[in-house]
């Protein structure tokens, strides 16, 4: 396993002074996880300085010390000390921390989908969708500018969104309560409506 400075090592001044919010910005990882890497040895021998303006101390570390840390013997990963994000981000990849990497992943790829699909672009689609304004979600999403997978992303999660979506594609129907409504042939015919959409990708309740 490779020490955790070992990839910003060329940007560390061996003369300058580094403190932990310096090396939490560095290493891109929380200060809570810095701090107890930290304290676990993880960065080397520290000195202690006064808090300027507080009754307090904190560590600094030099470059030289933290260069020198870098070919040191690695401490071990102690499960019981640290956290699963700290322990992935060292390079373990156990049955926990794999499951922490994975939650986190996909709860960070569901902030930014719902960052670029604010509230406000959401009753957007379904205006445009409920007034018949478009034939189909995809259009709809385009005109308001996300992405398909957003749309159907955000009604998979969204339960509330999803009943919406679901009432607003109705107005899609180009023949409701028809003999084709709800089937095959329908969809391939260009209808985007709730029923034949549900059928094509195999949702229909």
């Amino acid at each position: 396993m490779e020490h955790p400075l070992a990839h910003i090592v060329d940007r560390i001044d061996p003369t300058a002074s580094y403190r932990i919010p310096n090396l939490a910005e560095m290493l891109d990882m929380p200060v809570s996880s810095t701090t107890t890497l930290a304290f676990g040895g993880w960065f080397g021998e520290a000195e202690w300085e006064r808090v300027p303006g507080a009754d307090g101390r904190r560590k600094v570390w030099t470059g030289a010390a933290l260069i020198k840390a870098t070919n040191s013997e690695l401490p071990p990963l102690d499960h019981t000390r640290y956290t699963a994000s700290t322990l992935w981000r060292l390079g373990c990849g156990c049955d926990d921390c794999l499951t922490w990497h994975n939650t986190y992943t996909r709860n960070h790829r569901r902030a930014r989908s719902d960052k670029a699909f604010p509230e406000q672009r959401r009753r957007q689609v379904l205006e445009l969708v409920s007034a018949g304004d478009v034939s189909s979600i995809q259009e709809a999403a385009e005109r308001v500018g996300v992405t398909i997978g957003q749309v159907y992303g955000l009604a998979r999660r969204d339960e509330e969104f999803g009943k919406a979506l679901d009432t607003a594609g109705e107005a899609l129907c180009v023949d409701p309560g028809g003999p084709l409504c709800g089937r095959p042939a329908a969809y391939r015919s260009g209808c985007r409506g709730t029923a034949c959409r549900r059928t094509h990708t195999g949702t229909a309740p």
